[in-house]
C-alpha cells in the first residue's frame, strides 16, 4: 500500500492516509503500529489524550530497529492538549509526548481543541482528561495566539 502524498509548505510529503491511534487499547497499541507500518501506513494520528504515545512509540521503535522504516518516512502527528495552552506549559509537555513516542520531533504538532483548562500536573494524573483535580472544567484565559507563539517556538 503507498499513499498518495501532499506536499507542505514545508516541502515534506505528507501521507493522505493515516491510522488513527484514537481508541486503540495500550495492550494492543505496539503491535497494531508495528503491523500498520509493515502493512504500509506512514502516517500516524496520535494525542496525549489518547492514552497510548508510550506503545504506539514501541511499534515505531520496532519497525525502525528491523529496518521496516527510518524515522524520516514516517510521519507523525500528535496534539497539544487543553490543560498545556499557557506558554510556559507548551514545551514541557511536547518533550514528554516526545519521549514517550521515543522520538525527537513531531512531522505536525497542533491544537487538539482550541479551549484553555485549568493545569493538571502529568504526575497527577496522564492523560489528564477535561477536568481538574476538583473534577470540574474549568476554563482559564489563555488566548490562543499566546499558545500558539509557544508552539512556533518548539
Amino acid at each position: 500500500m503507498v499513499s498518495p502524498t501532499t506536499k507542505l509548505n514545508n516541502g515534506r510529503e505528507m501521507p493522505l492516509v493515516g491510522f488513527g491511534l484514537w481508541k486503540v487499547n495500550n495492550d494492543t497499541c505496539a503491535d497494531t503500529v508495528y503491523n500498520a507500518i509493515k502493512t504500509g501506513y506512514r502516517l500516524f494520528d496520535g494525542a496525549c489524550d489518547y492514552g497510548n504515545e508510550q506503545e504506539a512509540g514501541e511499534g515505531v521503535a520496532r519497525a525502525i530497529k528491523e529496518g521496516i522504516v527510518k524515522r524520516e518516512d514516517l510521519f507523525i502527528v500528535s496534539k497539544l492538549w487543553n490543560s498545556f495552552h499557557e506558554p510556559e506549559r507548551v514545551k514541557p509537555i511536547t518533550q514528554k509526548q516526545l519521549n514517550f513516542w521515543g522520538i525527537d520531533y513531531f512531522d505536525l504538532f497542533y491544537i487538539h481543541f482550541p479551549i484553555a483548562i485549568k493545569y493538571v500536573d502529568p504526575s497527577v494524573r496522564y492523560p489528564p482528561g477535561f477536568t481538574d483535580e476538583n473534577n470540574k472544567v474549568t476554563p482559564i484565559n489563555v488566548p490562543l495566539e499566546r499558545t500558539w507563539h509557544a508552539m512556533e517556538e518548539l
